[in-house]
């Protein structure tokens, strides 16, 4: 039966519209894709309201959440809302915008116009290529992630491995936030009556409406009252409130829009206090697949080893036998510039080849060949930002010409230390930083003494690899590979140098 209110309120929604900027129109069409989205076609919000009228999901409530998630305050006045009441009503769960949807519109307006250069750089990578001509906004690049099923409301790594590269502890702050009253949310449904509840939070900044509020952050609770679903069956997401940040960080909320670089404040659930919250003490390894692994095999021994080896360690592999010097560089550089580096958490480079004591030649033995400093340089710094702030694993086993007199010695790698700039924000870690060089020098000989063998270091290696997988770090596996190396009938000692900053674990 047709009812008049309905009438008044798409009149008043459509009076809304007219007086919203493209910006905050985008906004609130976002806001809206959880029961919307399957009907949206163009996008705008006055379709927006049409969809949700005709469907008879527009009330006047979700009118006015919607204007205070977007801090229209001057409309809500004009509409003569009780923004006390309504802020009573969304911190007691009665609402209907997700803490998902909230969350990355938090993000979206923290980012700078550098940073967002700096995401779409990033993430571009993980949608179709003709879908990101189509992408201005982070907003934009959420709706196609979430098309192309890399993030949703319970897996937001790519978002978050994206901020800890562009060094916005803050920003990330937010999601570590949301998961951890996540898990709190969940504890509780289990063992809650009611099926239907959408506990809400109101936006961390911009609280209050009235001059007692200014400077002011709510904490939320998470008490979940009992709540009727009102969608009319379409799902509802579940809505985590969102802890805000401590008063004792409230008076510099303004400097948030710069990026944290060491450590973060958090507010643990349930306390007034501050806890001291470090940065995880091991690399993320949580992509698939886990990382990009690149052999390149100039003698054909190791490559199927190898392979094997980082396919069950859950890696991409890329293959090269017998390469000449300039096809070498060549598949270094290209591989340092792929497109699918941002989404992977690690890099392994696997290198076979002849060579002098501090020079690999490939098959063709033109000297001088590429030096130590010369493979890494494709993957430091501004050749290969998606690489930034990542582990950068590089393993050779270079064959020598045998001399009389030589002696194993550690030959170190040149470091100048800068810093480097991305988008104009100085990255907090030298460009040396998050790499590591194991390199073992062997006589020639040994190739004819045991011809299409595998060499010692790689097999050890791939054997302890494997073995202490997910129980051992590293740095330990690689202490025993030289142990083991060094007990050979022919010691092999394994020259390890690195800049890891963290503890890495293969999955």
């Amino acid at each position: 039966m047709f009812n008049p209110r309905d009438k008044e309120t798409r009149k008043q929604a459509m009076g809304i519209a007219a007086e919203l900027s493209q910006e905050e129109s985008a906004v609130v069409v976002f806001l809206c894709m959880d029961f919307a989205n399957g009907y949206l076609v163009t996008g705008e919000v006055k379709e927006l309201f049409e969809i949700l009228s005709k469907q008879n999901l527009l009330s006047l409530d979700l009118l006015t959440e919607l204007l205070y998630r977007i801090r229209r305050r001057d409309i809500l006045r004009k509409m003569k809302v009780d923004v006390f009441s309504l802020e009573s009503d969304l911190r007691s769960g009665k609402g209907y915008i997700s803490s998902y949807r909230q969350l990355l519109v938090d993000i979206s307006e923290g980012l700078s116009q550098e940073d967002l250069k700096s995401v779409l750089f990033l993430l571009g990578c993980q949608i179709p290529k003709g879908r990101l001509e189509t992408v201005k906004t982070f907003l934009d690049l959420v709706v196609e992630l979430e098309k192309a099923g890399k993030i949703d409301e319970s897996n937001l790594a790519a978002v978050e491995d994206c901020l800890t590269n562009i060094r916005r502890i803050d920003l990330k702050r937010k999601i570590l936030k949301y998961k951890q009253m996540g898990e709190c949310v969940n504890s509780v449904r289990r063992s809650n009556t009611y099926q239907n509840v959408i506990p809400i939070s109101v936006p961390q900044q911009e609280c209050g409406f009235g001059p007692e509020h200014v400077g002011q952050n709510w904490e939320m609770s998470s008490v979940q009252p009992a709540f009727t679903n009102q969608l009319l069956g379409q799902h509802v997401h579940s809505n985590w409130p969102t802890l805000t940040i401590v008063s004792s960080e409230a008076a510099g909320a303004a400097a948030l829009s710069s990026p944290v670089h060491e450590s973060v404040q958090a507010t643990a659930p349930g306390t007034s206090c501050t806890v001291r919250q470090c940065e995880p003490a091991t690399y993320n390894m949580q992509s698939n697949p886990t990382g990009l692994c690149l052999i390149i095999d100039c003698i054909g021994n190791d490559a199927n080893l190898l392979k094997e080896t980082f396919e069950a360690l859950h890696f991409r592999v890329l293959l090269h036998l017998y390469v000449e010097l300039s096809e070498m560089e060549k598949i270094l550089k290209e591989t340092s510039e792929r497109d699918d580096l941002a989404a992977l958490d690690c890099f392994v480079c696997c290198i076979i080849s002849r060579g002098t004591w501090d020079y690999v030649l490939a098959v063709d033995g033109n000297i001088p060949g590429l030096s130590s400093e010369k493979i890494q340089s494709y993957f430091k710094g501004q050749n290969c930002l998606p690489l930034l702030g990542k582990p950068r694993l590089f393993f050779v086993q270079n064959y020598l010409e045998p001399t009389a007199d030589s002696e194993l010695e550690i030959a170190g790698v040149p470091s100048n230390g800068d810093p480097i700039e991305v988008d104009g924000r100085v990255w907090g870690a030298p460009q040396e930083a998050d790499i590591l060089w194991g390199y073992c020098r062997v006589s020639q000989n040994l190739l004819h003494q045991v011809p299409q063998q595998p060499s010692s270091f790689m097999s050890t290696l791939s054997k302890c690899l494997r073995k202490h997988q997910r129980r051992w770090d590293l740095i330990s596996i690689l202490t025993e590979v030289n142990r083991k190396t060094m007990s050979m009938n022919q010691p092999m000692p394994l020259i390890l140098q690195h800049t890891l900053r963290k503890k890495l674990v293969f999955p």
